[in-house]
C-alpha cells in the first residue's frame, strides 16, 4: 500500500530521502530544545519575578506608613517594571492555589508559596498580562506584569531561524540533486532512443564517478552493437557477392557445355571454405571457460605446426595467463598463417609487461601502409596488392584475432616491423 504513495522518479525519491530525516530531526531538536529551554528560562524568570514581588511585599510590611507605600508604588515598582496598587481593608475571597492551569501557574504557585500569604494569580493571554494579588494584614497588594517578564522570545526566534536554515538547506540540496540527476536522465533518454533504433548523437558521459562508469559502459556497448550490426551487414553483403561470383562461374561452365569437373570441384571447395569462415566469424567466440595456461608453452606448441617454415621463437620462461585456450590458439594461428602467406621470415616474442603479457609477431613481408591499418581491422576488408583474394582469405583473419584479444580485455595493434613487414602487437591481461 505504501508503495502507491511513494514518488516514482529518482528526484522525487531523493527529495523524500532528504526531507524525511530533516523533518524528523527538526521535530526532535525542537521538542528537546524547546522543552528544556522553555522550562529552564521560565523557571529562572519566574523566580526573579517572585523575588521582585517578595521585595515589594516585605517593604510594605516593614514600613506601613502611607508615604512608604506611595514611594514603593511610584518608584520601586517602576524600576522593577511592575505596576503595583494597594487596596486597603480588603481580603482575598478565593485562594486559587490549587487551580493550576499550566506550567507557568505551577511555577508561580511554587515560588509564591514560601511567602505564607493568601494569594491568587490571573493570567490574561489576550492582554498578555499576569496579575498577582497578595493579602497583607491591612489590605491587598495587586501587582501586574507583562508576560514578557517570564516568557523568553528567543525560543521563537531560535525556532524561526532553525526552520529558515532548514528551508535554505533543502533548496540548496534540491539544486544539487537536480544537477546530479541530469546525467542519469540524459543516460535514460539515450538508452531509450537507442533501444528504439533511433540515433543517439552528442552523448557525453557526465556527472558522478559511478554515473560516468555506467555511461561509458553504455557508450562502449552501443559502439560494439553498432559495429556488430555493421559487420553483419558487411558479412551478408560479402557472402552474397562472393557466392554470386562462384555461382556465375558454375552457371557459365554449364551453359558452355564444357563441363570442367576440376573447376567445379575447386569452386565448391572454395565456397565451402568461405561459408565455414563466415560461420566461424558469425558465431564469434564460443562459450569457453577461462583457464590458467603457460603462454610460452602454447606458442611453442603452435610453432611446431609450422616446423617447415622460418619461424623464430626462443623463450623458456614460465608465464602463466588466464585465457580461453582455443580462442587464443585460433588468434595466433590466424596471425601466423596470415604472415606466412606474404613473408619468408617470422619472429615471435613473448614477455611480461606490468600486469599484462606482450606478444609480438614480426614478418619481413610487404607490410600494411599506415592508411590501411585501421581499415584492415574491419571485417571483409582486403588490400588490393600482394594481400589480395588471389593469395587466399576473405578478409577475416586479422579481424577475428583482434576481436579475440579485445574480448579478453586486451589491446591489439598493427605497426611497422623492424624486419620491414608488419608487426602485430598484442597485450593480454594476466
Amino acid at each position: 500500500m505504501l508503495k502507491k504513495f511513494l514518488p516514482q522518479t529518482l528526484l522525487g525519491r531523493s527529495i523524500l530521502i532528504l526531507l524525511i530525516p530533516l523533518i524528523v530531526l527538526q521535530i526532535i531538536v525542537t521538542l528537546i530544545f524547546y522543552n528544556r529551554h522553555w522550562d529552564t528560562i521560565t523557571r529562572h524568570r519566574t523566580i526573579d519575578f517572585v523575588n521582585d514581588i517578595t521585595l515589594i511585599v516585605e517593604s510594605f510590611e516593614k514600613n506601613k506608613s502611607n508615604e512608604n507605600k506611595e514611594w514603593i508604588i511610584n518608584n520601586v515598582s517602576k524600576k522593577l517594571q511592575l505596576e503595583t496598587s494597594y487596596k486597603e481593608k480588603k481580603e482575598i475571597e478565593i485562594n486559587n492555589y490549587d487551580e493550576k492551569e499550566n506550567e507557568l501557574n505551577k511555577y508561580l504557585y511554587e515560588s509564591l508559596n514560601p511567602l505564607n500569604k493568601k494569594f491568587n494569580i490571573n493570567i490574561n493571554d489576550k492582554k498578555k498580562l499576569i496579575t498577582v494579588n497578595i493579602e497583607l494584614d491591612d489590605g491587598i497588594i495587586e501587582i501586574n506584569a507583562n508576560k514578557k517578564r517570564i516568557y523568553s522570545s528567543t525560543t521563537y526566534i531560535f525556532i524561526l531561524w532553525m526552520i529558515s536554515a532548514s528551508i535554505i538547506l533543502f533548496i540548496v540540496a534540491l539544486l544539487f540533486l537536480k544537477n546530479q540527476i541530469k546525467p542519469i536522465r540524459k543516460l535514460a533518454i539515450a538508452v531509450d532512443r537507442f533501444g528504439k533504433g533511433k540515433k543517439v548523437e552528442n552523448f557525453k558521459p557526465s556527472g558522478a564517478k559511478e554515473v560516468r562508469r555506467v555511461s561509458n559502459a553504455f557508450k562502449n556497448m552501443k559502439e560494439r552493437i553498432e559495429n556488430s550490426i555493421t559487420q553483419r551487414n558487411k558479412m551478408f553483403s560479402s557472402i552474397s557477392h562472393d557466392i554470386r561470383t562462384i555461382l556465375t562461374r558454375m552457371k557459365l561452365n554449364l551453359e558452355l557445355h564444357k563441363l570442367d569437373k576440376g573447376g567445379l570441384k575447386k569452386d565448391l571447395i572454395e565456397m565451402e571454405e568461405m561459408v565455414e569462415e563466415y560461420l566461424k566469424y558469425a558465431r564469434g567466440e564460443e562459450k569457453e571457460k577461462i583457464k590458467k595456461v603457460n603462454i610460452v608453452n602454447l606458442i611453442n606448441l603452435i610453432k611446431k605446426r609450422y616446423s617447415k617454415k622460418n619461424i623464430y621463437f626462443e623463450n623458456n620462461k614460465k608465464i602463466n595467463i588466464s585465457i580461453r585456450l582455443n580462442s587464443i590458439k585460433r588468434c595466433i594461428n590466424n596471425l601466423l598463417s596470415n604472415s606466412l602467406k606474404f613473408s619468408k621470415k617470422v619472429d615471435i616474442s613473448c614477455k611480461k609487461k606490468g600486469k599484462s603479457v606482450e606478444i609480438i609477431i614480426d614478418d619481413d613481408g610487404p607490410g600494411i601502409p599506415i592508411k590501411e591499418r585501421e581499415k584492415v581491422l574491419h571485417p571483409f576488408y582486403r588490400i588490393e596488392t600482394s594481400r589480395n583474394r588471389s593469395t587466399g582469405g576473405i578478409g577475416l583473419g586479422i579481424t577475428i584475432a583482434k576481436d579475440i584479444v579485445n574480448n579478453h580485455g586486451g589491446n591489439f595493434f598493427l605497426e611497422k616491423s623492424p624486419l620491414g613487414g608488419l608487426r602485430v602487437k598484442m597485450l593480454l591481461p594476466i
